[in-house]
């Protein structure tokens, strides 16, 4: 199966290669963007790359957890009827182990095969969790790195930084992305938080429109339940001083979630001109994911300061209802 034909045409010179690279199984937010980028004309999805997400949510090992993302992205296509269309290719088993080592992998081998491909339409890799896939592929074979342009969603939030998922789940990484020549778009935590949605939103806009649609909102009302009780358990999610009124509209807050990695989307329908800085790549403390911020850097990223969260889901809500309505 196929989608229907979309009602407007996307100029060739405008469109894209895409790489979907993530952690599909760890949250709920992930298969959100996954879909909304398969059904985004002006992205050709040449693959789709599962990564881990560390031991975190209950996997026992790195590998574990990417293989969990791998059979997420499966799921996800299937239930899009998109299975003849696209293939998930299998992520790094491990994290880096240091700056100069990779780790082999279908996804990283997929990677450097598809940057060297004789194409003239530009690549971007949209990475919606750890690095270690794009890493690797550049540790692989550095003869890549002018070949594509990652949009990761991940960092904490300027000039401070911190401990934030997809920075923790592989500091390496993301310190050989760093310090590569690559093209990077970064969005930090600060500006991913944005794409706030309320479940009542999700029930009206998305769950009517096929299985894909049925699912993401069941998964996510699941979900859902799994972090509050996670967050329960715990017991130090919450600042010490915050108030217990306070506590309940933090996030998780209940009824709401964020669809994080959706601007991915976002930044290739729009580039969002005049919502970026370009800085000097900074490096991660491997202790604390703290910038260690190199404003005088010659090498410049993209940095993100916002993001238009109904742009996004607006486009989002319409796709879904045209091809699954």
């Amino acid at each position: 199966m196929s989608l229907r034909k979309a009602p407007y045409v996307v100029p060739r010179e405008k469109k894209v290669r895409v790489i979907i690279d993530t952690d599909c199984h760890c949250e709920a937010d992930d298969q959100f963007a996954v879909a909304h980028q398969l059904m985004t004309p002006k992205l050709d999805v040449v693959g789709i790359n599962a990564t881990h997400y560390a031991t975190r949510f209950g996997a026992k090992s790195v590998e574990e957890s990417m293989l969990k993302s791998y059979d997420e992205a499966l799921k996800v296509v299937s239930l899009m009827g998109l299975s003849d269309e696209y293939t998930v290719y299998k992520g790094c088993k491990e994290q880096l182990k240091d700056e100069i080592s990779f780790v082999d992998s279908d996804a990283s081998r997929f990677i450097v095969e598809e940057s060297l491909r004789d194409d003239e339409r530009p690549l971007f890799i949209t990475v919606q969790g750890a690095l270690t896939n794009v890493a690797s592929a550049y540790l692989m074979n550095p003869k890549i790195a002018d070949k594509f342009t990652i949009i990761w969603i991940g960092g904490g939030e300027y000039p401070k930084g911190g401990v934030e998922f997809n920075t923790d789940n592989d500091i390496n990484a993301a310190n050989v992305i760093m310090d590569s020549p690559i093209e990077l778009w970064q969005v930090p935590v600060s500006v991913y938080r944005m794409m706030k949605v309320s479940f009542a939103t999700l029930y009206d806009r998305v769950y009517p429109y096929g299985d894909i649609g049925k699912y993401l909102v069941e998964y996510m009302m699941e979900f859902n339940n799994t972090m509050i009780e996670f967050v329960a358990s715990i017991g130090q999610w919450f600042p010490e001083d915050m108030s217990e009124p306070a506590k309940r509209a933090k996030y998780p807050a209940g009824e709401s979630w964020q669809l994080g990695d959706n601007p991915v989307v976002g930044l290739l329908l729009t580039d969002h001109e005049g919502h970026f800085t370009v800085e000097g790549a900074p490096r991660f403390n491997t202790e604390t994911c703290e910038y260690l911020l190199r404003p005088a850097n010659p090498r410049k990223i993209r940095v993100y300061n916002y993001i238009d969260n109904h742009f996004i889901l607006e486009d989002f809500f319409a796709k879904i209802k045209y091809y699954y309505g």
